[in-house]
């Protein structure tokens, strides 16, 4: 947990100062297990076990709080992992609540619960954050599970689940319950199939926005690889993953928060490209990565760059939160004659998606890297035989063409973790 009057985070090439004008003065963030734990060997299956290393926090009120200031608390549950039911596809972004609370409605203390990623799940959904008893928001679904969260569709105020009949409903976004604002996490993307010589892989949804204010849609959309050898890349808290163009372009661009990732056009053996990660509101987004080079008595002596890591930052205010990081760039990795050679993705900025990378058709030459997506992004998907990206806290995690499941030889694609903040006034 951190505590703090103003929290100001860049990454490298971004810039980003200042304070949002309030009456607030203190924020408190939790993300993950307790870091009190006494677990000397915490695993999947200790979290929220009576060993102590869990997700659940104590929140104690102030005595000098400000009883004239209510209360912000901003909820997002887990993102979903990876999963494959034939079909590959990206773990769900978790939902969101937000709710500003009267002090005298609090408790001397609350109970925070910091939702958790299911335990080595592909079908299933983590568990569920929440403050006290005052609104919660749950897990994405893991891409192998077409249920819908509880609480849907009514405590969005819509009339029906629009992510439901969406490629069967597989890996939703989770929903917010309880709070003033309650929005839904975006979908995990789409694979064609998934197999060893034409698999394709989806995007991990992105969480929704720490919006305080009603206007503001839900997380975005992993992006889906709707062909053979195909990924999408992770969904940012307002854009969509997005996909590849062809059976032979590398890994697309992760989106960002002030724009869409993009793809390459075209590539062979000996030329390969990642489309660019979507433009940040605080900076811009990853260089896609390149490989290029020539054969010579059956040798390659290729020259590659990495697809680079969105930049840009974030402001954390007690008065209001901006995610402004770009996408990761997209990643690509070959294999021509009997040599390989391999190029990963770029990780996300804040609220950003990581890049997908794909191989150049049926090349099963693997191991290839996906981007992780930044806090609230959803990791990027891969094509056959490549490892997914995580998603960042709240995102959705990236699934791969195939072994599409957690833990399995190639697709350890996790959600992340649910994540609680709280914003108050002392005096």
């Amino acid at each position: 947990m951190t505590q703090t009057s103003s929290i100001l985070l860049t990454s490298g090439g971004g810039s980003t100062t200042g304070t949002i004008t309030g009456p607030r003065n203190k924020i408190d963030i939790y993300v993950g297990p307790d870091p009190q734990g006494n677990v000397a060997q915490p695993s999947w299956s200790s979290w929220n076990s009576s060993t102590g290393n869990n997700a659940q926090h104590t929140w104690t009120k102030p005595t000098n709080i400000n009883a004239d200031v209510p209360i912000r608390v901003y909820v997002w549950g887990p993102g979903g992992n990876s999963g494959c039911n034939s079909q590959s596809y990206g773990g769900g972004g978790g939902g969101y609540s937000y709710k500003e609370i009267a002090v005298s409605s609090v408790g001397s203390t609350e109970t925070i619960t910091v939702g958790m990623p299911g335990a080595a799940t592909s079908s299933s959904r983590g568990s569920a954050s929440s403050f006290g008893s005052h609104c919660s928001a749950n897990g994405g679904n893991d891409g192998a599970n077409p249920n819908n969260p509880s609480g849907n569709p009514n405590s969005t105020g819509e009339n029906s689940n629009p992510q439901q009949a969406q490629y069967s409903g597989y890996g939703q976004g989770g929903i917010g319950v309880g709070g003033d604002i309650n929005r839904r996490g975006g979908q995990g993307g789409y694979s064609h199939s998934c197999n060893p010589g034409s698999g394709s892989g989806g995007g991990g949804g992105g969480a929704p926005a720490p919006q305080t204010s009603l206007g503001h849609g839900d997380g975005g959309q992993g992006g889906s690889g709707y062909s053979s050898y195909q990924s999408g890349s992770g969904g940012s808290i307002y854009f969509p993953g997005a996909v590849c163009t062809d059976n032979w372009s590398g890994g697309p661009g992760g989106a960002g928060t002030a724009g869409w990732g993009s793809a390459d056009r075209w590539g062979d053996e000996q030329r390969r490209s990642g489309g660019h990660g979507g433009a940040g509101i605080f900076g811009a987004g990853g260089r896609g990565g390149t490989i290029r080079g020539y054969t010579s008595n059956d040798n390659a002596r290729p020259n590659h760059m990495p697809g680079e890591n969105g930049k840009g930052g974030a402001i954390w205010d007690p008065n209001g939160i901006i995610l402004g990081g770009g996408g990761g760039g997209g990643g690509t990795q070959t294999t021509w004659s009997s040599a390989r050679s391999h190029c990963a993705a770029g990780n996300g900025g804040p609220g950003a998606g990581g890049g997908a990378t794909a191989s150049y058709q049926s090349n099963n030459n693997g191991e290839g890297c996906a981007g992780f997506g930044g806090v609230l992004g959803g990791g990027g998907g891969a094509n056959q035989y490549n490892i997914p990206g995580s998603g960042g806290a709240g995102g959705g995690s990236g699934s791969t063409g195939w072994d599409g499941e957690i833990n399995m030889r190639s697709g350890i694609g996790i959600g992340g973790s649910g994540m609680v903040v709280v914003t108050y006034a002392v005096t």
